[in-house]
């Protein structure tokens, strides 16, 4: 039995089923061993900012609608029109799993020797056209070494393009990590996903490298939260994520610990920064997608947290949007919530409510425009706080600001509301109010 939940039947065993297929688990499933019932051999292709990425992961997996890859003997893949509905509990450990497959993952993109680009687990995973549905919980444990050089990538709910992922019970991500850890709640790499949040998911690890929560890295759908999502970690932290065109909205709280400590290129990315932490934040690539605004009518509260083992590379977003439209295109956002961006520590961190190109290397100024935004009285000129940009073109037409009361807020200049960053102004990046 289920010594948490009595009224559970305790199983080591993982849940597998098949395409346009049904399954529904009402028990507690325990992985913890890496074993031929609950191992997912998979060469997995995933969109990311238009591009396709290949590779071949080993798995563990709670529950997957699974069958065996004729293209590839020995593995598996994950196939189409699975319904997963889990009313009970999933909990994979991954001690066991990183140690039996750490000889023979790559050291590097270039290692011919290895076989696989990460060990990983799904708690619930399908491929295109399905839809999976959490109503109960999903605790993954990162137990491994905290030290571990292994490449470590966790996934709760994960589906294919098409798709529509629920969570209306709780997540957990928690334990050890490794600065080589990735972890993910319900990131979904392809195209025409729908993503929502009406649960809990609570993600705290001691070491991370990117988190990214409710995240999709194709085109078009939607991401949604109505839940509470609390994180606390170090790493580059993405909590409401789009790579292009989609819809994004936050109805519910999004509250955000950043212990700004990461390790140089443990992870590619695009680029380095110094320390940043922003409740939305927009870096702008041209293409040919729309974009989509994005509003918050929730709470979105972020605190980066500083220490003598800070380094000048830790991250934090509350709502992240990248690669997204035309210089020409107009991004707009709405806050009809509560924002609080806060900060700590022997570094100067940058904070913001927005954060546009912050990062980047180049001018690269599109038009922001800025709808109904609440915030807290304050001397704009001074904190720097309120809009943060590297370059941009910011539209206050349609602008109505508002204090925390919801009271009209008045500012003399305009132009004080918008602060460009030391780094830009030096190499004449474009800021300016249109």
């Amino acid at each position: 039995m289920d010594t948490n939940n009595p009224t559970l039947t305790l199983t080591h065993e993982s849940l597998r089923t098949g395409a346009g297929q049904v399954c529904v688990n009402n028990q507690h499933i325990l992985i913890t061993q890496p074993l031929p019932g609950n191992l997912a051999d998979v060469t997995e292709r995933a969109v990311a900012a238009g591009k396709v990425l290949v590779g071949r992961n080993i798995a563990l997996y709670g529950m997957a609608a699974l069958e065996e890859d004729p293209e590839s003997p020995g593995q598996q893949k994950l196939v189409p029109n699975a319904t997963l509905i889990n009313r009970g509990v999933i909990e994979i450990h991954m001690k066991e799993m990183v140690e039996a497959f750490r000889d023979k993952v790559k050291k590097s993109t270039e290692d011919e020797e290895g076989t696989y680009r990460f060990v990983k687990c799904f708690a619930m995973a399908a491929g295109k056209d399905s839809l999976i549905i959490n109503e109960g919980t999903i605790r993954i444990v990162f137990d491994h070494d905290i030290d571990t050089e292994t490449a470590v990538y966790g996934e709760t709910l994960v589906a294919g393009e098409n798709s529509t992922v629920l969570n209306h019970g709780r997540i957990e991500i928690v334990g050890n990590g490794s600065f080589n850890t990735q972890a993910r709640a319900i990131a979904v790499p392809a195209n025409n996903t729908n993503i929502l949040n009406h649960g809990d998911i609570h993600l705290q690890l001691d070491r991370a490298a990117t988190v990214r929560v409710l995240a999709t890295t194709g085109v078009g759908g939607l991401i949604a939260n109505y839940g509470h999502i609390y994180v606390n970690s170090t790493g580059r932290i993405m909590t409401l994520a789009r790579f292009t065109g989609t819809r994004i909205l936050n109805e519910g709280s999004i509250d955000i610990v950043s212990r700004a400590r990461f390790i140089v290129n443990k992870v590619s990315f695009l680029y380095q920064s110094y320390p940043l932490a922003c409740a939305f934040y927009e870096h702008s690539l041209p293409n040919q997608v729309h974009m989509p605004p994005i509003i918050n009518n929730g709470t979105v509260k972020i605190h980066l947290e500083g220490s003598e083992e800070s380094t000048p590379q830790a991250v934090a977003f509350g709502i992240y949007s990248e690669m997204v439209g035309m210089e020409e295109q107009i991004h707009h956002f709405e806050n009809n919530g509560t924002i609080t961006v806060t900060k700590s520590g022997p570094y100067d961190f940058t904070v913001a409510e927005i954060g546009a190109n912050v990062q980047a290397k180049k001018d690269f100024p599109y038009h922001i425009e800025i709808g109904t935004w609440r915030t807290a009285a304050r001397d704009f000129a001074q904190t720097k706080d309120l809009f943060v940009c590297g370059s941009g073109h910011f539209d206050f037409a349609q602008l109505h600001l508002l204090d925390a009361d919801g009271a009209p807020l008045p500012v003399a200049d305009k132009a004080a509301l918008v602060s460009q960053t030391e780094e830009a102004k030096e190499q004449g990046f474009t800021c300016d109010l249109v």
